[in-house]
């Protein structure tokens, strides 16, 4: 397991970008899940989830994604997944939830400069487990 690390970067818009890097299990998708939910409760439009680094997902994973999407929908919100790997988009294809989760498989995305929130690597030593 290599752990996951979570990078939100807050645009001076609505919206709110975490980047991600690793993987995300069982062990890893708390982390994932409270980047995302801390940016929903900070933004009045939504939240891009950048998959780029994203190296491997399981069904964890995807229900962290899932329960993001219900809540920012009931907020009104949307989430929106950017530039899955093609490891990662094939679970979102064998699912059928791509199209739920508006996840975009082209082009690749870099974190801006500026101010951003790092969140814990979950997995990694003096991480969270």
């Amino acid at each position: 397991m290599t752990g996951i690390r979570a990078t939100t970067f807050y645009g001076s818009g609505s919206r709110a970008t975490v980047y991600l890097v690793g993987e995300i299990d069982a062990d890893t998708a708390p982390t994932v899940g409270a980047a995302v939910q801390d940016c929903l409760r900070r933004v009045t439009d939504g939240v891009d989830i950048e998959l780029t680094g994203v190296s491997f997902c399981d069904a964890s994973g995807l229900n962290v994604f899932l329960a993001a999407a219900l809540d920012a929908a009931a907020g009104g919100r949307r989430i929106r997944l950017r530039h899955a790997t093609p490891a990662v988009h094939r679970l979102f294809d064998l699912t059928g939830t791509a199209s739920l989760l508006d996840a975009v498989r082209t082009g690749a995305s870099v974190p801006p400069s500026g101010s951003a929130r790092r969140y814990p690597r979950a997995g990694a030593a003096g991480g969270l487990r």
